[in-house]
């Protein structure tokens, strides 16, 4: 359990960065936009992995593809962006995830 809440947490963090890397204002808004997007897309990929279908790569594009549009409408920037910044703070996440 404590590993999942670390990784939770861990996540939250680090896409907050990202996130903050390329949009520069408001950061405490944009923490709030990352706690609230991976509290939602964490669990519901954590058990599709474990339960469901244990392909990292599918769960990670799903995962980009549900918090594209939520990042498109929360921060009110386009889906080009909204995709790249979802597609990066994924993919140092993941990255993170395989090396530790």
């Amino acid at each position: 359990m404590i590993n999942y809440l670390w990784a939770w947490l861990t996540t939250i963090v680090v896409e907050f960065v990202i996130i903050w890397l390329f949009i520069r204002e408001g950061p405490l808004r944009l923490f709030l936009y990352s706690l609230l997007i991976n509290s939602f897309t964490l669990p519901i990929a954590t058990y599709s992995y474990i339960n469901i279908i244990n392909n990292i790569y599918f769960i990670e594009l799903m995962v980009i593809l549900v918090e594209s549009p939520l990042i498109m409408l929360l921060i009110k920037i386009n889906y080009k962006k909204a995709f790249l910044i979802s597609f990066v703070a994924n993919f140092v996440t993941a990255l993170m995830g395989f090396l530790l």
